[in-house]
C-alpha cells in the first residue's frame, strides 16, 4: 500500500481453511523530511557537516484522524566528525540512530538501533568536493501485543481463544547492515550539491513472521538514491530542489520537493524556509522550516491524493523534526613574547 509511504508494518490474515498461516507484511521506515533524518537516509551522511557534533530527531504521526491505532514513528540520532583521516582534507564521521515504529491493533513495533561510520575524502586543491563511503550495522527488534488481536476465524466461530492465532512468539530480532556513497561539492560561489546512493539490508537478513519459530522470511534489499541542490538566487534568497528515489522488491517510490529560504542576516544563519513536494501516485506535501544559528526545525504535512482518498478523506501524515549542530572550538593559546631592547 503506497499510502503507508513511510513504511510501517501491519498484520493481516486472509480467510483460508483452518490452520492457514498468519501473514506479516512489513516495509521499511522513511520520512517526508528525509533531510532531517540523515543517518536513516544514508550512512554516508554521517558527520557530513561543519561542526563539533550534531543531534537531532524526527516524529511522524500518520492518519490519527482516520484510524484509532495510527502509525507513529519517532527517531533520534547523534553523529560527529570524530577524527581526521589519512589526508589533510579527510575526516571520519561516527554516529548512531534509534528508530521506533508502532502501528495497528496488535501494536506491531519495530525498534532499530544502527551505528554508522563514514570516511570523507577531500578532492581537489581547495577541498570543495568530498567523496564519502559509509557503512552501518545494527539490530532490529520486532514485537506484537496479542491481547487485542482478533481474526476472521475467531469471529466466525465465536471464540476468543488465542489458539486460533497460531502465533508462537510475540517478539523477534535480527542483525542488519548497509552501505552508502555520497558526493558533496561547491560547484561555484552560488551552487552546491549533495547526492548519494545507499543499499539497505545488504545481506537480506532473515526474520520471523510470528507464526512459528521455524517460519522465516527474508527482508529484501532496499536501493535508495537522493539529491539536494542549493542555489543562491540573491544574497537574501536560496532555492533548494531535491529528490528521493527508492526501490524495494517490486515496490518503488519517487519524491520531488523544492523549497525557498529567506535569509535575515548576511551570514545566512537565520532563515525561514517554505516549500512543497509531491510523492508520485500518492501525496502532495507542504513544507515549512526555520533555521537559527545551529538549530533547524521543520514541519511537514502529507495530503493523500491517491485512490485511497475515499477512506482517508485526503488526510495524511504530520511530521516535525529538529537538529542542532554544535560548534565548540578550542581557543588558541598564544605564548607571550617579551622584547628586550638593546642599548
Amino acid at each position: 500500500d503506497g499510502s503507508k509511504h513511510y513504511y510501517s508494518s501491519h498484520i493481516e490474515k486472509n480467510h483460508c481453511p483452518s490452520g492457514s498461516p498468519l501473514r506479516l507484511v512489513a516495509q521499511d521506515i522513511h520520512f517526508t523530511q528525509f533531510y532531517l533524518a540523515p543517518l536513516t537516509l544514508n550512512p554516508a551522511l554521517t558527520g557530513s557537516y561543519e561542526g563539533t557534533f550534531r543531534v537531532g530527531g524526527i516524529y511522524r504521526d500518520q492518519w490519527r484522524s482516520v484510524i484509532e491505532n495510527q502509525f507513529v514513528t519517532p527517531s533520534v540520532y547523534l553523529d560527529a566528525p570524530a577524527f581526521r583521516g589519512f589526508g589533510k582534507k579527510d575526516w571520519v564521521g561516527l554516529g548512531v540512530v534509534l528508530v521506533n515504529d508502532k502501528a495497528g491493533t496488535v501494536a506491531l513495533t519495530n525498534t532499530t538501533i544502527m551505528a554508522s561510520a563514514a570516511y570523507h575524502l577531500g578532492l581537489g586543491k581547495k577541498g570543495n568536493t568530498h567523496l564519502t563511503l559509509g557503512v552501518e550495522g545494527g539490530y532490529h527488534q520486532r514485537r506484537i501485543d496479542k491481547t487485542d488481536a482478533r481474526f476472521e476465524d475467531e469471529i466466525r466461530s465465536g471464540s476468543t481463544s488465542a489458539d486460533l492465532m497460531n502465533v508462537s512468539e510475540d517478539r523477534s530480532g535480527f542483525g542488519d547492515f548497509g552501505i552508502g556513497i555520497g558526493l558533496t561539492s561547491a560547484l561555484n560561489k552560488k551552487m552546491r550539491l549533495n547526492v548519494g546512493f545507499a543499499v539497505k539490508h545488504l545481506a537480506e537478513p532473515e526474520y520471523t513472521s510470528f507464526l512459528t519459530t521455524s517460519t522465516q522470511d527474508n527482508l529484501a534489499r532496499r536501493f535508495r538514491g537522493h539529491g539536494t541542490f542549493d542555489i543562491d538566487v540573491t544574497d537574501k534568497w536560496t532555492i533548494t530542489p531535491q529528490f528521493l528515489f527508492q526501490a524495494m522488491s517490486a515496490a518503488n517510490e519517487i519524491m520531488v520537493q523544492s523549497y525557498g529560504a529567506y535569509h535575515f542576516t548576511p551570514e545566512k544563519d537565520i532563515s525561514l524556509r517554505f516549500g512543497a513536494g509531491y510523492r508520485f501516485r500518492d501525496a502532495a506535501q507542504a513544507l515549512l522550516g526555520f533555521d537559527f544559528k545551529g538549530f533547524r526545525v521543520g514541519v511537514a504535512y502529507d495530503v493523500n491524493i491517491s485512490d485511497l482518498d475515499v477512506a482517508s478523506a485526503n488526510r495524511g501524515g504530520f511530521e516535525i523534526g529538529a537538529s542542532y549542530i554544535a560548534k565548540i572550538y578550542k581557543a588558541p593559546v598564544v605564548k607571550p613574547v617579551i622584547f628586550c631592547p638593546r642599548f
